[in-house]
């Protein structure tokens, strides 16, 4: 019973909303999150404004 409990509470966390915007953009191989780190540059943003997506200078 204990590995279902594991099972749904990770599958609850892959399909949240969050999850979905912490993606890999494959036309300019960009990475969207909260912000751009050092070492990289903002090339765009998701759909949610909190969401900035950089890339490596």
């Amino acid at each position: 019973m204990r590995i279902h409990y594991l099972l749904f509470a990770f599958l609850l966390v892959l399909l949240s909303p969050c999850a979905a915007f912490i993606q890999i953009i494959s036309s300019t191989r960009g990475v969207c999150w909260g912000q751009c780190v050092s070492g990289t540059r903002e090339i765009g943003m998701s759909d949610l404004r909190s969401m900035k997506c950089c890339i490596r200078k």
